[in-house]
């Protein structure tokens, strides 16, 4: 199924929101929790009958489960449910310099392929311990040997509780042809380890840097903004705790962007494979030893090959300036492959539905397309534009967007969790933006849970019931 220009933009957009890395896990099989209505036994031919039937049931789901990888539920919950059938075993394992990789299984719908594989140590050592992390390069989809198929991913990764010799990983890519029998190739880069220090205390007047030249941001500057006004202040008995080893980082200022004290530094664009970055973690305050914990946030600059690693406090003034001590801590890469991996594998898809609509809910929202895959759904539609900042982020607050509902063909409900929302101007209409939300189906509170698309009855969307045509 083909996606029109609309449709990939707005899946583009939506996919890179969120996110940052989620965990991961493992073996997943649909748990039968349908109660069937029991008929009455009335002869001993009839109870042994329903014995062995219980029996070759039984056997025929524990086969099944040996086939699934236990990181479907490391990653999304003890109780995730997962259809028989949907995921393809592909159980490949490739080893680069005593770092193995297997590719365990795969889903392949029409839109979409979605991946989980697993990362250990051939000595069997945790992959994770306090102070060092593993990590490992970037991965691609290609289909057909071409990267030209493939819009967009996300991803997640999480240790496996029960083992910490383990990591598993998640990734889904949406692709713009179906992947059903063509050649899918995973390719995952170098790995590397991550060493982070402790938090070091700096002693830096704050006060004194923010005094040579106060600069307050607006909400919408970006790297280049941030850098030129940071540039005026005077750094220069701003001095890191380890400076000598890594000359390159170096304190970049204070500013504040409204109530939010925004402290950074400075440094070399870095990776993830062999460099060196650092953050700072907290402040303290020397009146009371209390920490002050923020948000990361990172710019750059396009005219120059430097980064702005910026942690921004809420709840902190001008006045606190002269009492806070920023906390610091370094990380530093090292290379553990030299080369990568790379997987194939080849199964034929599962159905996506797109379904075209046109439904009005309340303050100007319609949603014109609903889009169901095994993995989640979204539906695309307009809404009245809005320059505020602070209005468009209220608008996809979990309680403001339509609450989703799946009704199977048995009957049974399936709730939804928004996973990733976004927004963009309406180039045909000026008064309206574009917007898109993506749900991913949930079993109990805490799991996860995958569904073919062909047991799906009906889609509840707020109070308006919509049903999925045969």
């Amino acid at each position: 199924m083909n996606l029109t220009p609309d449709d990939l933009r707005i899946r583009q957009a939506l996919e890179q929101i969120e996110t940052p890395m989620y965990d991961i896990a493992g073996a997943v099989r649909e748990q039968r929790a349908r109660r069937s209505r029991r008929m009455p036994l009335r002869s001993p031919q009839r109870i042994l009958a329903a014995i062995l039937a219980a029996v070759l049931l039984t056997a025929t789901a524990a086969a099944a489960m040996v086939q699934l990888s236990g990181g479907w539920n490391a990653l999304f919950g003890q109780e995730t449910m997962m259809p028989d059938g949907l995921t393809t075993p592909v159980w490949q394992t490739q080893t680069v310099d005593d770092c193995i990789i297997t590719l365990e299984d795969a889903i392949i719908s029409e839109q979409e392929v979605a991946v989980l594989y697993s990362f250990r140590y051939a000595d069997g050592s945790k992959v994770n311990t306090d102070s060092r992390f593993t990590m490992l390069g970037n991965s691609e989809l290609l289909m057909d040997g071409s990267d030209e198929y493939c819009v967009s991913s996300m991803g997640t990764g999480s240790l496996d509780t029960q083992d910490p010799s383990v990591e598993y990983y998640y990734e889904s890519f949406s692709l713009t042809e179906d992947p059903g029998d063509r050649q899918l190739t995973l390719t995952i880069g170098p790995a590397s380890y991550l060493e982070q220090t402790e938090a070091l205390p700096a002693p830096i007047d704050l006060a004194a840097i923010y005094r040579s030249h106060p600069v307050s941001y607006q909400e919408d500057d970006g790297g280049a903004q941030r850098m030129a006004a940071l540039q005026q202040q005077d750094c220069s008995d701003a001095l890191l705790p380890q400076r000598y080893q890594f000359p390159d980082i170096q304190f970049a200022g204070v500013a504040f962007q409204g109530d939010t004290l925004c402290v950074s530094l400075l440094m070399p664009e870095h990776d993830s494979y062999d460099s060196v970055s650092a953050q700072i973690n907290s402040l303290r305050d020397i009146r009371t030893d209390h920490l002050y914990f923020g948000s990361l946030h990172s710019y750059g600059d396009t005219d120059r090959p430097a980064e702005l690693c910026e942690t921004q406090f809420e709840g902190l003034t001008k006045d606190d300036l002269p009492y806070l001590e920023p906390q610091i801590s370094y990380q530093c890469y090292t290379p553990l492959t030299r080369d990568g991996w790379s997987f194939s594998f080849r199964a034929p898809s599962v159905p996506t539905l797109t379904k075209e609509l046109k439904l009005n809910l309340s303050d100007g929202v319609r949603i014109d397309t609903l889009t169901i895959s095994p993995t989640g759904l979204e539906i695309a539609g307009t809404r009245p534009a809005s320059p505020s900042a602070e209005e468009n982020h209220r608008f996809f607050e979990d309680q403001n967007v339509p609450v989703i509902t799946l009704i199977l063909q048995d009957g049974t409900e399936v709730h939804t969790v928004k996973r990733g929302s976004s927004l963009s101007s309406d180039s045909a209409d000026a008064a309206t933006a574009q917007f898109g939300i993506e749900y991913q189906y949930q079993a109990g509170l805490e799991s996860r849970r995958f569904l073919k698309t062909e047991t799906i009855a009906a889609v509840r969307i707020d109070h308006v019931t919509i049903p999925i045509e045969e």
